[in-house]
């Protein structure tokens, strides 16, 4: 359907041009005839009046049927056309009573006229407020009746009163008199009931117009009843199309609102001016009754107690509600400044608070007072996000603050720093043995709690540093960092107080960790490997993969000076990878029946895409997945989560599985038979030892259908013992050193002999 620039379809536009000329033109022959008299017979006005409603109707149906409109707007138009159409019947029924067609003709249209007016106000007496609330509620209401109250006075003053003005009361008059009242009362509320209206649907432009499309009408015809003939013609002629035109008008910004998105409401205004507008209507009353002498006092002075009253019960239920505002704004004010203030996750104070009471100590101690501080990391609190996801995580620091809380004085402060950072202040009040305090907050959260189904456990490091009066709280802080750092790095759950000179040592580590994220990235690591073989002729069978650093100032080092790091600054899972993809792209080149065993640490092994990685190096290589042996230690075994569900994909992918230093751990039947492993490795230190616990080893293997191989063989004795205790695999400086790729494939050109004489190099890790 073609459309105007605007949105509004053609039709419906020419509709609208055509009642705005129309409207003029009913305007300009009412106010000539005003003056000049009679222009044509009466009828003509009533058919010129059906003129500009006709186009009205036309723009309420566009509405009606409009699908971008709500139901609710549809059905307002709906009612609205109907009452239209009753006016134009009251035009009529005017016409056949102007042109002789009977006297019953006058009451029908009056009663008409009533009815058509009573369809058009039902739909907008059903206008929702646009307030919330019994309070606001009755405060619109008590608005309303101010307005209405103040209204009536001006409607009865000047011109239901005049139905009595020779002081004959009739019920004619009587009835005129209510019909005048309700008539301009009825327009004036519904005026103001649109103003106050809250649907969202409707165009507010529109609303506005329906509303004075009601104020017209309704004060129109309470003048109309009074003076029907007066002064030349009947007023309905002006004031019915001026209403129709409003709601020409109303429908026309209904449909282009709808079609153009609408314009952006203004912001309510937070009081209402209806009160002030009825005061100031019946001070003027007050005013003319005095300067005038004319309209009753009595009536006026009844009016002004009436507003009076509702005025005062008003603002007494505006004084409630800025009692109940004021005190929602102060509550909002104390929970943003204790948001601003503390951890939303587990309510601790946040890192602003803590620095401010740590200012604070050290800004009140002596110079010989003591204010100490505690800096506090969760060890490998990532493995946990990463394997049971953040909600477990979350639930995991709420449970750490908990436990945290409860082993310190209420007078001491525990914040939340952020990630699974926390910090303590001790307060000055009363001794507190720091350590002792640590060590209980290190056994509660050694205490099992169940996460995600699972039991968890939480160890932590503790920095601690004492301060004086007058440091500054940014370096006490550094400084307890440093400690706790010094304690990571001497071993999960420590805990270590600062001492001058601890910097160096941290920056020592730093340095060494940007050099070794440097040596990944720039191939500085070289892979060697330690022959794996048969018992007792000592045939090469593969290989362990061993990984070196040739520093570019250092030489050639061991994983003893680096993997530390590795572990400690997560470095290890490239690290990782880069052995992986070295070790399986140098065994891909070794004859088919040889394999390449690799360590896996247990960071590696909680990354969720593992076995991706595994999957990638295979690939690239071309190494199939059974000449593949990934080694890890038995407390990764028991690591549960996604190293279980790592551990099983491996197994699926074809990779073989074996435990590395089996009897230094949790070495248990069920750890066998729920790890799927298809070998174990005895660790060296049984090599030496009694044979009872290789031996036990050996027949757990046997009994679970597992491969055992022992490692650290250093003499011809050892590897004869292990063999006749069974263990069909053997690795260790009896048949070879580690050696660098070049030579282990020479050494593979020749048959291996029980006795081989590696390169010199590193000792095997």
């Amino acid at each position: 359907m073609p459309e105007t620039p605007g949105g509004l379809p053609l039709f419906a536009d020419r509709a609208f041009r055509a009642v705005t000329a129309l409207a003029i033109v009913d305007v300009a022959a009412f106010l000539i005839q005003e003056h000049a008299g009679p222009l044509w017979p009466g009828p003509v006005n009533w058919l010129l009046m059906i003129a500009v409603i006709i186009p009205t109707l036309m723009l309420c149906r566009r509405v009606r049927n409009d699908p971008e409109s709500s139901p609710v707007v549809r059905r307002y138009w709906r009612t609205t056309e109907i009452g239209v159409c009753l006016f134009v019947a009251v035009a009529g029924l005017r016409i056949g009573y102007e042109s002789g067609a009977g006297s019953r003709l006058l009451p029908a249209s009056v009663g008409l006229h009533l009815v058509g007016g009573m369809v058009l106000t039902v739909p907008l007496v059903g206008l929702p407020f646009s307030v919330r609330g019994r309070a606001r509620k009755a405060g619109v209401w008590l608005d309303l009746g101010t307005l209405t109250t103040a209204a009536g006075l001006l409607i009865w003053h000047f011109a239901a009163s005049a139905q009595f003005a020779d002081g004959r009361v009739t019920m004619p008059r009587v009835l005129a008199a209510i019909v005048i009242m309700g008539a301009g009362l009825n327009g004036v509320y519904l005026a103001a009931k649109v103003v106050l209206a809250g649907v969202d649907s409707f165009a507010r432009r529109g609303l506005y117009w329906i509303g004075a499309s009601a104020l017209i009408g309704g004060l129109g015809s309470a003048v109309s009843f009074l003076q029907p003939h007066q002064p030349r013609g009947n007023l309905l002629v002006l004031v019915l199309p001026l209403a129709a035109y409003a709601a020409a008008v109303g429908a026309r910004m209904q449909v282009v609102d709808t079609a153009t998105g609408g314009r952006p409401r203004r912001a309510a205004r937070g009081y209402s001016l209806m009160p002030y507008v009825a005061i100031a209507a019946v001070d003027a009353m007050v005013i003319y009754h005095h300067v005038t002498g004319r309209g009753s006092g009595a009536l006026i002075d009844g009016v002004t107690v009436t507003l009076t009253t509702l005025v005062v019960v008003r603002q007494l239920i505006a004084f409630r509600q800025n009692d109940a505002l004021l005190t929602r704004i102060g509550l909002q004010e104390r929970r943003f400044r204790h948001e601003a203030s503390h951890d939303n996750l587990t309510g601790l104070a946040n890192r602003t608070l803590f620095h401010e009471r740590l200012t604070a100590a050290v800004s009140a101690a002596g110079p010989h007072e003591v204010v100490r501080v505690v800096l506090v990391d969760l060890d490998d609190f990532k493995t946990v996000n990463d394997t049971l996801g953040h909600a477990a995580g979350d639930a995991l620091l709420i449970h750490v603050a908990e436990r945290m809380q409860a082993c310190l004085r209420p007078v001491d402060t525990v914040a939340r720093l952020g990630g699974d950072e926390f910090a303590i202040l001790f307060s000055r009040d009363g001794d507190v043995d720091v350590d002792q305090v640590l060590a209980r907050v290190a056994v509660a959260l050694l205490e099992p709690t169940v996460l995600d189904g699972e039991p968890m456990t939480v160890r932590a490091s503790f920095g601690v540093v004492e301060g004086r009066g007058g440091d500054d709280a940014g370096n006490l802080l550094r400084q307890a960092d440093i400690a706790m750092y010094e304690a990571k790095a001497r071993g999960e759950g420590g805990r270590e107080w600062y001492r001058p000179g601890m910097e160096a040592r941290g920056a020592e580590r730093s340095r060494r960790a940007a050099a070794l994220q440097t040596a990944i990235l720039e191939d500085q690591l070289v892979v060697y490997f330690q022959p794996v073989v048969t018992l007792p002729d000592g045939r090469p069978t593969g290989a362990e993969a061993l990984v070196r650093w040739q520093h570019p100032a250092e030489g050639l080092l061991g994983p003893g000076a680096f993997i530390d790091t590795a572990e400690q600054t997560g470095l290890i899972v490239p690290l990782g990878a880069w052995v992986l993809r070295a070790a399986t792209r140098e065994a891909a080149t070794w004859p088919d029946a040889l394999t390449v065993s690799v360590n896996v640490s247990a960071r590696q092994l909680r990354e969720t895409g593992f076995p991706a990685v595994v999957a990638e190096a295979l690939r690239d290589s071309g190494l199939p997945p059974h000449r593949l042996t990934v080694e890890i230690t038995e407390s990764v075994a028991v690591g549960g989560g996604a190293t279980h569900d790592n551990l099983d994909e491996l197994r699926a992918m074809g990779v073989r599985l074996s435990l590395d230093d089996f009897g230094t751990g949790a070495s248990t039947l069920s750890l066998l038979a729920g790890c799927p492993v298809h070998q174990i490795k005895l660790d060296r230190s049984f090599v030496t030892g009694t044979e009872a616990i290789a031996d036990a080893v050996a027949q757990m293997a046997r009994a679970f259908g597992l491969q055992a191989v022992a490692e650290g063989i250093e003499t011809a004795e050892q590897a004869a013992r292990m063999t006749r205790l069974g263990y069909e695999r053997a690795q260790g400086f009896h048949f070879a050193r580690p050696m660098n790729a070049a030579d282990f494939r020479a050494r593979l050109t020749v048959r291996s002999q029980p006795e081989m004489n590696a390169s010199p190099a590193i000792p095997a890790a």
